[in-house]
């Protein structure tokens, strides 16, 4: 006590008793009359004492009342908040944020596959890989090599080569826009009338990529849309058309 040095105030948190505890011969005054000062300090402190016990008795049923009412009180509110700002909660947060971003990702790629679908389709039709096809070939004397199988030494002019080729071509046009009744007779046109030896074949050169072919050729065949026949390409090989089937 600040008041009455000497003199230790107890207070038991458990069972809310409170008391004073004095020094020894704090009773005994001196001579002539000082027991009656000690007594009215210990009555003193025994009433501060009492009041004391009641005031935490107070705030101990006050808190726990609050603590009831409130869920939890102070403790519930420190609870909450440790909890909001635990290292779980700031997992939590992350987890948000990157499904967050994953979705935004997601979504960008979602976007990019469909622009890329929608320009790559477009692209590969006119740019595709590879492309099949069907030709006829017409050599003539100026051809790399004037020979087939339809004629070990051709001796035609070009210009007699271009005009039997476009006299096919009034045939196969003339077939009308069946694809399947054009592919029909360009294959049997193909049989009898191409100096290629794929005319075996219907004139069927299979797949191929690029550089493949000789650069006109590729051009032509790269350059079509499937179903549709060329004009006349002019080739060291001497002069085609062809049909593109994939």
């Amino acid at each position: 006590s600040h008041s009455s040095p000497g003199n230790y105030y107890y207070f038991n948190q458990d069972t809310g008793e409170c008391r004073w505890e004095y020094p020894v011969g704090s009773t005994i005054g001196s001579a002539g009359g000082t027991g009656g000062n000690v007594a009215v300090s210990q009555e003193s402190l025994n009433a501060t004492a009492a009041a004391a016990a009641a005031a935490v008795k107070s705030i101990l049923k006050r808190s726990s009342g609050g603590s009831a009412a409130e869920g939890g009180g102070a403790v519930g509110k420190d609870a909450a908040a440790l909890s909001s700002s635990s290292p779980p909660s700031r997992k939590r947060v992350k987890t948000s944020d990157g499904r967050e971003r994953k979705e935004k990702d997601r979504s960008g790629k979602d976007k990019r596959d469909r622009h890329h679908h929608h320009h790559g389709s477009s692209s590969s039709d006119r740019e595709p890989k590879e492309v099949r096809v069907l030709h006829i070939l017409k050599k003539h004397r100026g051809s790399r090599r004037p020979a087939s199988w339809r004629n070990p030494k051709i001796t035609d002019s070009k210009e007699k080569a271009i005009a039997d080729l476009r006299e096919l071509i009034s045939i196969l046009r003339e077939s009308g826009g069946d694809p399947k009744e054009v592919r029909a007779t360009f294959e049997e046109l193909a049989k009898t009338e191409s100096d290629c030896s794929s005319a075996k074949r219907g004139g069927d050169l299979g797949f191929f990529g690029r550089k493949k072919m000789q650069p006109a050729f590729e051009k032509a065949s790269f350059g079509l849309k499937v179903g549709q026949l060329s004009d006349i390409v002019d080739t060291s090989s001497g002069v085609h058309v062809i049909l593109r089937l994939a």
